[in-house]
C-alpha cells in the first residue's frame, strides 16, 4: 500500500500539470513570431491590403471616402449646372421662335394691307378711268346731239320760206287727223308737213284733237 500511494499521487499529479503545459507552450507559441523565409512569405493584393483595418487604411478609405463624396457633389454640380444651361439655351430658343413667328405674322399683316391697299388704288383708278370715259362718251353725244340740232335748226332755217308770201288759216284737228293728211288736204302733198310744223313751232308729229294749227297758204 506505501508503494501504490506515491505512484497515484504522482501520476495525479502529471494530469493536473499536462493541461497547465500545454496551455503555456501554446501562450507562448503563439506570441513568439515565427520566422518567415523568402519562400514563405505571401505577397498580399491591393484587395487584401484594404480589407486589413489598420489606422493607415482607415484614414485612407475616410480621405476616398471624402474624394468619393466630393466627386459626386462635383458631379451632382456639374449635372445641375447642365440643367440649367440647357433649360436656359431651351427659353432662348423658344423666346426666338415666338419673335420669328411674331415678325413673321406682322410681314404677312403688313404684306396683306399692302396688297389690299393696291388693289383699292387699283379698282379706285378703274372706276375714276370707267367714270372719265363715261363723262367722256356723254359729253361727245351731248356734244353731238347740239350739232345736229343745230344743223336741223339751219336747214329749217334755210328751207324756212318768207312769212309775207303766205296767208294763214288755222285749222282745227278733227279725230283721227295727222299732218300726213293735213298737207295731203292743203298742199295736195306730203312736203307740206314741214311747213306746218314751222309755223305751228312742232317738232314731233303729234297732234291732238280740237288742236288748232295755222296752215300757211301762198298768196
Amino acid at each position: 500500500m506505501k508503494i501504490k500511494l506515491p505512484m497515484i499521487q504522482l501520476l495525479a499529479l502529471f494530469f493536473i500539470l499536462l493541461p497547465i503545459g500545454f496551455y503555456s507552450l501554446y501562450t507562448y507559441l503563439q506570441d513568439r513570431p515565427l520566422p518567415v523565409n523568402e519562400s514563405d512569405q505571401v505577397v498580399l493584393k491591393e484587395e487584401d491590403k484594404e480589407s486589413i483595418p489598420t489606422t493607415a487604411t482607415a484614414e485612407g478609405l475616410k480621405e476616398k471616402e471624402s474624394a468619393k463624396a466630393e466627386a459626386e457633389k462635383e458631379k451632382e454640380e456639374a449635372e445641375e449646372k447642365a440643367k440649367a444651361q440647357q433649360e436656359a439655351e431651351e427659353k432662348a430658343k423658344a423666346q426666338q421662335e415666338a419673335e420669328e413667328k411674331a415678325k413673321a405674322q406682322q410681314e404677312a399683316e403688313e404684306k396683306a394691307k399692302a396688297q389690299q391697299e393696291a388693289e383699292e388704288k387699283a379698282k379706285a383708278q378703274q372706276e375714276a378711268e370707267e367714270k372719265a370715259k363715261a363723262q367722256q362718251i356723254a359729253d361727245e353725244k351731248a356734244k353731238k346731239a347740239a350739232a345736229e340740232k343745230k344743223k336741223a335748226a339751219e336747214n329749217v332755217q334755210a328751207a324756212k320760206p318768207d312769212k309775207e308770201g303766205y296767208k294763214v288759216v288755222l285749222h282745227t284737228v278733227q279725230g283721227e287727223e295727222t299732218l300726213f293728211r293735213i298737207s295731203m288736204n292743203y298742199y295736195k302733198s306730203q312736203e307740206g308737213i314741214a311747213l306746218i310744223k314751222e309755223w305751228n313751232g312742232l317738232n314731233g308729229n303729234e297732234i291732238s284733237k280740237g288742236q288748232v294749227l295755222k296752215i300757211p297758204i301762198k298768196k
